[in-house]
């Protein structure tokens, strides 16, 4: 439901995280390229890293991550307008016991930002750069700041980001929800249905919710969901 950790009152927290996909290769479509990622049960992270220490040759492949976002379902549409209205939703303790989690944002030129800038430096200067264990932390710690801060004038925090280092694989039963709008709620859960029949890929019965629904269509879905066992209608699916 929603709220935070039970406390359906604390509508400014949530249990969930969304990764919202874009319109880009491979299908040049966001509604396809989730159905690919569902496919495939695997969220790939994207060729530019992420972190303090992305632009370090050195240690860059060690940035790229996926991205989520922790904004309540209920109040996602600003985000929807730099993505898309196609995302992926998944519990925030299924995230942490895949590695990942929120990121820390630090203000440019404060006493955190120079005492990381500091063991980055250190560990770029070992004698085997990629074995430093900092770099475990380096892809959740974000540099922001002001117009005057460049390269770091920006500010995103509003985005409330997690991420996962590297590949994030999963299965049907680790998706929390998917949003789709509601003009397509139908041909998706038909597919879903059609693929566990056919045998033709896993089928995700999860709620399917719409990112500009209120707060009170979101909860009526999930309710819903809750009252429907999913193993009942993966039965009937299989027939």
């Amino acid at each position: 439901m929603l709220g935070y950790q039970a406390n359906a009152q604390w509508r400014d927290m949530s249990d969930f995280v969304v990764h919202f996909t874009k319109p880009g290769p491979p299908y040049h479509d966001a509604y396809q390229n989730m159905m690919s990622i569902l496919g495939a049960r695997t969220l790939i992270p994207g060729a530019e890293g992420f972190g303090i220490a992305r632009r370090e040759a050195a240690v860059a492949n060690l940035h790229r991550s996926v991205c989520f976002s922790e904004i309540p379902l209920d109040q996602l549409a600003r985000l929807v307008q730099r993505r898309s209205l196609y995302g992926i939703a998944f519990r925030k303790s299924f995230i942490l016991s895949q590695g990942g989690g929120p990121v820390w944002y630090v203000q440019y030129g404060s006493p955190a930002h120079l005492a990381m800038k500091h063991q980055l430096d250190q560990a770029l200067a070992a004698k085997e750069p990629q074995k430093e264990p900092v770099w475990a932390v380096t892809p959740f710690v974000d540099i922001q700041g002001d117009a005057h801060n460049a390269p770091y004038s920006y500010r995103f925090d509003w985005e409330r980001e997690w991420r996962v280092p590297g590949l994030l694989r999963f299965t049907e039963y680790d998706v929390a929800a998917l949003f789709l709008p509601e003009e397509v709620h139908t041909v998706a859960r038909d597919f879903f249905a059609w693929a566990v029949r056919e045998r033709a890929g896993p089928g995700y019965f999860c709620p399917v919710l719409d990112p500009g629904w209120k707060a009170g269509q979101i909860m009526e879905a999930l309710a819903k969901h809750t009252q429907a066992p999913v193993a009942t209608e993966r039965k009937s699916v299989q027939g």
